[in-house]
């Protein structure tokens, strides 16, 4: 009888453990979004970021550029640290300096991913020029991960960049195992890619999720997520049937009404989301 209760209070534990992880929705935004926020609403950083706090944004992706009181602010808000995107050339070549600066950022700030911007390759670059310089991000990654951070890159929209889609993503990250990645729904449609071929081809290495959203393939505006041509539910129905749980961010830059596109977003995002839990029960 003793083993029986045991048995029901453990599996009971595990279904609670279960059901938390099940709720949990860890949604970002910008902390560009928010600075535009101010200007366009003619208001203080803080209370756009109050503002964007109270409509349900959870977490934050920072610059390590931004300033000791940015980042003091948003801490005292309460929003969780969700990613820092440094700006290191490892295109041009080492960047030891830099790289300690970001490094220490992130101890001290205490952020653990890192969203890295590598740079823009020359328009004569050569299949050697494109190695030396999967070598050295490679060797910034071992590094990094050393110090306990998660280096990741995204699919970035411009044809120049390392990590512009499928084809030369998978030569960066054969050079780097040891590299992430940051799935731009919005850049993979910038490169003419199918959002949800890209994302089963690269779902082992995505730690991080941008949600963005455009009128048409290869079209450089962005959208209210889920008003454009990106697959809104089947990307987050995916994701989390196979487990991700990491953070998902809004991204619109360049929006004439940011706090509006902020507002529609996340409630589409909801709505995805309750769709989706909304299924797993049937």
């Amino acid at each position: 009888m003793k083993g029986f209760k045991k048995f029901t209070f453990l599996l009971a534990v595990m279904l609670l453990a279960s059901m938390q992880s099940y709720a949990q929705r860890r949604i970002s935004i910008f902390f560009d979004h928010v600075a535009e926020i101010a200007k366009q609403e003619n208001i203080s950083i803080k209370e756009a970021a109050q503002r964007v706090r109270a409509l349900g944004y959870e977490g934050i992706d920072v610059r390590v550029t931004n300033t000791e009181s940015e980042l003091n602010m948003l801490d005292e808000l309460g929003f969780q640290h969700a990613c820092a995107i440094a700006d290191i050339n490892l295109i041009d070549g080492e960047q030891p300096v830099v790289i300690r600066q970001v490094l220490d950022f992130m101890h001290h700030r205490q952020y653990d991913r890192l969203l890295l911007l590598p740079g823009m390759l020359p328009k004569d670059a050569d299949s050697q020029f494109i190695d030396a310089a999967c070598t050295r991000i490679a060797a910034f990654v071992k590094a990094a991960q050393k110090e306990g951070v998660d280096v990741m890159v995204e699919d970035f929209d411009n044809p120049r960049a390392i990590c512009y889609n499928t084809p030369i993503l998978d030569h960066l990250f054969a050079a780097s195992p040891q590299l992430n990645h940051v799935f731009d729904t919005g850049n993979y449609l910038f490169a003419g890619e199918e959002v949800m071929v890209a994302l089963n081809h690269f779902r082992e290495r995505i730690h991080h999720v941008h949600l963005k959203d455009r009128k048409a393939m290869r079209n450089n505006g962005s959208l209210v997520i889920g008003t454009g041509i990106m697959p809104l539910k089947e990307v987050v129905s995916q994701l989390l049937a196979t487990g991700y749980d990491g953070w998902f961010t809004i991204e619109h830059f360049g929006a004439p009404n940011m706090l509006q596109y902020a507002t529609q977003s996340i409630t589409n995002v909801n709505a995805a989301w309750n769709e989706y839990e909304k299924n797993c029960k049937r």
